[in-house]
């Protein structure tokens, strides 16, 4: 399974105060966002058709970013794609999560003592992000790359997330979960998720079943900060064929578990 685009977030007249919120940057930012689930390079047609927006402001947000360089533009086909200055911020961003820094060394155990891909999420709205992956030696294996989202509420890593986190965030993930999310999570309705969440926070952990190119395992076990409030969660992407799923419960699982709290 992929994760499933969507279109970039614009913010909406309840959470934004229009004494400080800038128009101009946030279109700007719902053109950078464009590139984030493109597989190639978009021209300026593509991106005022995606975006929603015309012409001419098109050109001049686009005609920024590149100057900025965070578009580069490709001189034969005139087109764009994401500049190498974008890298400097998801640098940026892994320097100040100094919980994730202290989290490298357990990641790296699990992924070598199971040989399987080891990933860090993050819960992002109704959704959760890979922010750092250790792949699988496995020629056969569950590919994940830093930046790729999946719906919070079908994905284990959203599931024991959610599990620590406030009614609302809980409320807003699940009403903005699509109906095949919803049924992936076996909650045709929020009081059902929540009975879920109630039955992850005890046990720990989160397992679920997902289709990449094969059928695959997905484990993951919070990491919490003092307070008890989640900042991430430790991730575990194995494929069926390799481990059933009475295996994963009794080998997978505590290596997941024991994993994350090691992390804090």
């Amino acid at each position: 399974m992929t994760a499933e685009p969507r279109p970039p977030r614009q913010a909406t007249a309840e959470d934004t105060d229009p004494r400080l919120f800038v128009n101009a940057i946030e279109k700007g930012m719902i053109v950078l966002e464009l590139f984030e689930t493109s597989r190639q390079e978009l021209s300026l047609t593509d991106i005022m058709a995606r975006a929603g927006i015309g012409r001419s402001a098109a050109q001049r947000f686009v005609y920024t970013l590149h100057r900025l360089g965070y578009l580069s533009r490709n001189p034969d086909n005139k087109r764009f794609a994401l500049g190498p200055k974008v890298l400097g911020l998801y640098r940026g961003y892994l320097g100040s999560r100094s919980v994730l820094q202290r989290a490298q060394h357990a990641m790296l155990e699990l992924n070598r003592a199971t040989g399987e891909c080891v990933s860090w999420s993050e819960l992002l709205e109704e959704e959760i992000v890979i922010v750092e992956n250790l792949p699988s030696p496995h020629v056969t294996a569950v590919a994940l790359v830093p930046g790729m989202r999946f719906e919070a509420v079908s994905a284990s890593s959203g599931q024991v997330l959610l599990s620590h986190s406030a009614p609302e965030a809980v409320q807003r993930a699940f009403s903005g979960a699509s109906p095949l999310a919803r049924e992936r999570a076996a909650a045709p309705d929020l009081g059902a998720f929540q009975a879920l969440l109630v039955q992850v926070r005890q046990q720990g952990y989160a397992m679920t079943s997902k289709a990449f190119d094969q059928d695959s395992l997905s484990i993951s076990a919070p990491v919490l900060d003092a307070q008890g409030r989640p900042v991430g969660a430790v991730n575990l992407s194995a494929l069926s064929s390799r481990f059933s799923r009475a295996e994963a419960l009794a080998n997978l699982v505590p290596a997941v578990v024991a994993a994350a709290r090691a992390c804090r």
